[in-house]
């Protein structure tokens, strides 16, 4: 009887310790949860064959033929870089740099200082006259249009790719590039 005694006295306390342990643990996990969390909207970028589509585009309402896939070599390491929209009988063009090309480019490919500024290149060697645009892909995120929060439409990506390639070829007449 004594050790019955010595038991209930002990796990008496302890079980009801456990039990609001329990109940508090229980509470604060309902408390944090409260309404579910909408997914992150998932962004990505203008795949690369529509933003040729878009740009071209944009060439032909300057009267600008526009060809595909120019290869030029530029930077310190003499790296391809293709250009993915080029003037046809001009010497100019538009790369549009993906991460993968970004990781192949790798120190070739200049730094931004000015996440929205466009960069423009040389060519070297043989293309040392060719100006090369280069458009990063990340600037252009549009989300997946899943649920009811869409933070950037495909259309709001798209013209801002128009905008950008405008800018360019107004800045090739500007500055005359061959």
């Amino acid at each position: 009887m004594p050790h019955r005694l010595a038991f209930g006295a002990v796990s008496g306390p302890a079980a009801l310790l456990i039990v609001a342990a329990a109940m508090l643990f229980a509470m604060s996990t309902v408390s944090c949860r409260g309404e579910p969390q909408n997914a992150a909207t998932i962004l990505r970028p203008i795949d690369e064959p529509h933003a040729v589509a878009v740009m071209a585009r944009v060439f032909r309402e300057f009267g600008i033929e526009p060809v595909r896939n120019r290869v030029i070599k530029f930077g310190p390491n003499q790296a391809d870089l293709r250009l993915d929209v080029a003037a046809r009988s001009r010497r100019f063009g538009i790369a549009y740099i993906t991460w993968q090309d970004a990781d192949k480019l790798g120190e070739d490919l200049p730094k931004r200082q000015d996440r929205g500024a466009i960069v423009v290149v040389r060519g070297n060697g043989d293309d040392d006259d060719v100006h090369a645009a280069l458009i990063f892909a990340a600037d252009y995120m549009q989300d997946d249009l899943s649920g009811e929060a869409h933070t950037a439409t495909s259309v709001a990506a798209e013209s801002k790719l128009e905008l950008a390639t405008r800018d360019i070829l107004r800045r090739a007449a500007s500055e005359s590039w061959p």
